[in-house]
């Protein structure tokens, strides 16, 4: 029987790849084999990097090019976010929490809800199905989980979120906030990054009208350090726009204490893109806007309609 390759998005961070393990692992265990495989499109960032050496866990292969392999996918279903020859053609599902724009000339198995991590999707998929989460999975779920939900700060976190976050901590007895802010000092940790890898770190592409928009999100406790490295930020999103054939990039420099966000813009048309967000900027640099925390909620929808 042909392998199935469980992926998740282009760039990938903590949530999509831990979904890729354990939806794996899931679908193994309801269909009774082990043909489901769970891979990821590239190197991981610091943050997952420190919660999988933290609990002892394996990355999964990296496949950069899945042409003419089935594949179910995990965290996200539009076609700029895919890895490399996936096509309506061998695309057999997808988990996701996020909007639907997926068209397909046969049926597949989809799976949504609009909850703030898609490892919460598969934790609930376990739960009903009467299967065990296998234990080395747990600590992990519970990470992503806390990644995609800002420790539950994020307005995209749900009640279901939070009980599912509360009853792993419970059970693998971890204090989820002490977790949650180790992993962020994790990722907020710049001084050995590049300005391309700051911008990459949580990075994903949108078509909106057949404009290529990037947008990425650097979450962090304090500002300061990141603001000090302004220019050369906009120095390479500039790098990247001419090279790539983008109509703006937007990289969310977000403070987890203060909750909200300063974007950085660099665009065909910056005053416009800040206008949209009823900001204004410096030096590319937008204002502060308070309760800015969720690309997925509050910057994609928002460029998508005004784009």
């Amino acid at each position: 029987m042909d392998k199935v390759y469980v992926v998740g998005h282009l760039t990938p961070d903590t949530d999509t790849i831990v979904a890729a393990m354990s939806l794996a692992a899931f679908l193994n265990a309801r269909d009774r084999t082990d043909r489901y495989v769970a891979v990821m499109t590239g190197k991981q960032n610091s943050e997952t990097d420190y919660i999988f050496k933290r609990f002892d866990l394996d990355f999964p292969e990296i496949m950069t090019d899945a042409t003419n392999k089935k594949l179910f996918l995990v965290d996200h279903n539009e076609s700029s976010q895919m890895i490399k020859g996936a096509t309506s053609e061998n695309i057999i599902g997808f988990v996701d929490h996020h909007k639907l724009k997926f068209e397909n000339s046969v049926p597949v198995e989809i799976i949504t809800k609009p909850w703030g991590s898609s490892c919460t999707l598969i934790f609930d998929m376990f739960k009903k199905e009467l299967l065990d989460i296998p234990r080395e999975l747990k600590p992990a779920i519970l990470s992503a989980i806390l990644s995609d939900t800002v420790i539950t700060k994020s307005p995209t976190t749900t009640p279901v979120d939070v009980m599912v976050i509360e009853e792993l901590s419970q059970e693998l007895s971890i204090d989820y906030k002490e977790l949650g802010m180790e992993m962020f000092k994790a990722k907020a940790k710049i001084s050995d990054k590049t300005a391309l890898q700051i911008i990459k770190n949580d990075f994903k592409d949108f078509d909106f009208s057949g404009k290529k928009i990037g947008i990425g999100q650097m979450e962090t406790a304090d500002l300061t350090e990141i603001e000090s490295r302004t220019a050369e930020l906009v120095s390479e999103m500039k790098k990247l726009k001419e090279n790539e054939g983008y109509h703006s990039l937007v990289l969310m420099l977000t403070d987890i204490m203060q909750e909200g966000s300063k974007l950085l813009i660099v665009s065909d048309d910056e005053n416009k893109v800040a206008d949209i967000f009823k900001t204004s900027l410096s030096n590319n640099l937008s204002e502060f806007i308070p309760g800015m925390m969720s690309r997925k909620k509050q910057v994609a929808p928002v460029l998508s309609e005004n784009i």
